[in-house]
């Protein structure tokens, strides 16, 4: 990728100035990834802009079973809006989602050789490179509950939720009410740009190199090592709050969290609700 390429993509990435990126890449030996978190520790990047945000073209397909109790999503990648829109593209990405929704039980798609041979098969079509690294194949689990998902109008986000009740001998009779619910925080994990469900599921070395990064912006605000230590805690905890799906303030009252919000759906409906499961593209 070009110093221009990799320039606009930092800026997308962080929200950073120009100049800023300019001496990031130039200190990073033009590694973007290594960029994002060299401006991070000196405070200069958006942490709203730069967690997980997708920046390259593509497009989501999501394919439902007749009893909605299975559910399909992938992401084919490119290079340009143009090739993402046609329908050669469209009809690709669709073809690859229903090939999983009907063989739910493949333990990873992107090394699938029919799927090799489906984007083969169409690639030189489109003149650019087309990646498939995301892919997931959804069965509802045991009990009673959904799966339902959010797709933005661009078809370029999206995400699952799979929401459980308590229920244990049959139906609650809320599945409808459950289902809506499950999509609204569906669209909260694209909105806010969820990355993991619970605090549990953040890697170690993820939370390592946000302390990492905590540390390093302390000290350069002159704070002293005692101060730092006490900091830290609280600096890991509202990273938390911004990645992981259940801590972050709910988008429809941000004094809540999602998990405060799950817990008062739970009493209108008469139900124990839990999110045991969620993915975003």
């Amino acid at each position: 990728m070009s110093s221009l390429e990799n320039i606009k993509l930092l800026r997308e990435k962080t929200g950073a100035g120009l100049g800023a990126c300019k001496q990031a890449l130039a200190e990073c030996n033009n590694d973007v990834e290594a960029a994002v978190t060299f401006l991070r520790k000196k405070g200069l990047a958006d942490m709203a802009k730069r967690a997980g945000r997708e920046t390259k073209e593509g497009r989501v397909s999501i394919k439902v079973s007749e009893d909605g109790n299975t559910v399909a999503m992938a992401y084919l990648g490119c290079e340009t809006d143009f090739v993402a829109k046609t329908a050669d593209f469209i009809g690709l990405v669709d073809k690859i989602a229903e090939y999983m929704l009907a063989n739910p039980d493949v333990t990873d798609y992107t090394a699938d050789q029919k799927i090799k041979d489906m984007i083969t098969e169409l690639a030189p079509k489109f003149g650019e490179n087309v990646s498939f690294n995301k892919a997931v194949c959804w069965k509802k689990g045991e009990g009673c509950g959904v799966i339902n998902y959010y797709l933005h109008s661009d078809n370029k986000k999206a995400a699952l939720v799979e929401m459980m009740c308590d229920k244990t001998d049959g139906c609650c009779g809320k599945k409808e009410e459950i289902k809506e619910f499950a999509r609204a925080i569906a669209m909260q994990g694209v909105g806010m740009v969820a990355q993991y469900l619970t605090e549990s599921e953040v890697p170690a070395d993820v939370i390592e190199k946000e302390k990492d990064i905590a540390i390093t912006q302390a000290k350069n605000e002159g704070k002293p090592e005692a101060a730092i230590e006490k900091m830290i805690p609280g600096r890991i905890k509202k990273f938390f709050k911004d990645v992981c799906l259940l801590d972050q303030p709910s988008i429809k009252d941000n004094k809540k969290s999602v998990q405060e919000v799950i817990d008062e759906e739970s009493k209108k409906l008469g139900v124990n609700l839990k999110v045991t499961r969620f993915v975003r593209f």
